[in-house]
């Protein structure tokens, strides 16, 4: 079994992680255009596509049955609204981008799932529910997300050596929801009409989910090598076993060349790690 989860982004573009049936990343792609996301797809031989976005508007209201379902369990997410509230607002940009991730789907041979036999269609998938329920508790207050779900990643038994962003993990969450799916182990949310989101196990909760306890963050094996990176560019959203990840060094080293030039303390930090100072400051 292959399943191929997928993180719909809009100017970043779309992250993929294909996992075989041992749950190892078989194939791992990065900032995906939207018009290669076919390509990627088609080239992939899943057994199910999971997709990190809902597949149309609602069908009435500012959302869909399916995310006022999950927030009975305490999962919250953003509402999909009805085409006319939704069509036009900029916010909503990465669900039309997700509407197209769907269409590319169907178009290599995937339909979009609403009930029954999971294999051979289009899932929809949200990898912060799926990583809730098989944590069975809601991150703790404080963890890096990346870092959180990293770890229930690792807890299932996913690799995730190969997986350099947030993004990558989400992908991976979605391929491994999407396992779940056609092995039967999942159950799915919602009104069928309008978009169900699959959830990685059988069997919901009487009850809300109650947040992890800070002491066993998500009760799965640590990562204590694995940590956001700290090059301090707003738009980095790489994981890294070192302080930086490749090459940020030199992004970090740059951003403190500017501030120096406006303040000791960048200058400070400069001499600390041994790095030169900009060239009108020596």
């Amino acid at each position: 079994m292959r399943a191929l989860g997928i993180d719909v982004g809009v100017t970043k573009g779309l992250d993929a992680v294909l996992l075989g049936d041992d749950r190892s990343p078989v194939a791992v792609h990065r900032r995906v255009p939207l018009h290669a996301v076919e390509e990627v797809i088609a080239a992939s031989d899943a057994d199910i596509v999971a997709i990190d976005s809902p597949p149309g508007w609602a069908s009435r209201g500012a959302s869909r049955q399916t995310e006022r379902e999950l927030r009975l369990f305490g999962i919250q997410s953003y509402g999909t609204p009805t085409r006319d509230r939704g069509i036009a607002h900029p916010f909503y940009a990465w669900m039309r981008v997700g509407f197209e991730v769907f269409h590319a789907a169907e178009r290599c041979g995937y339909p979009r799932f609403g009930r029954g036999k999971a294999r051979g269609t289009a899932i929809e998938v949200f990898p912060h529910a799926s990583a809730v329920v098989l944590a069975r508790c809601l991150p703790p207050a404080g963890v890096h997300k990346g870092r959180w779900r990293a770890g229930v990643l690792a807890g299932q038994g996913v690799a995730v050596s190969a997986l350099r962003s947030t993004d990558q993990i989400d992908a991976a969450l979605a391929a491994l929801t999407g396992l779940m799916a056609l092995a039967g182990r999942s159950s799915a949310l919602g009104d069928p009409t309008e978009g169900v989101i699959v959830l990685p196990v059988r069997t919901l909760p009487a009850g809300p989910f109650r947040r992890c306890r800070a002491a066993e963050e998500d009760g799965q094996p640590r990562l204590p090598g694995l940590s956001p990176c700290r090059c301090g560019d707003p738009a980095c959203d790489r994981l890294t076993a070192r302080e930086f990840a490749p090459g940020h060094d030199a992004k970090r080293k740059a951003a403190l060349w500017r501030a120096a030039r406006a303040g000791q303390e960048a200058a400070d930090e400069l001499r600390r790690r041994g790095w030169e100072l900009p060239p009108e400051m020596r």
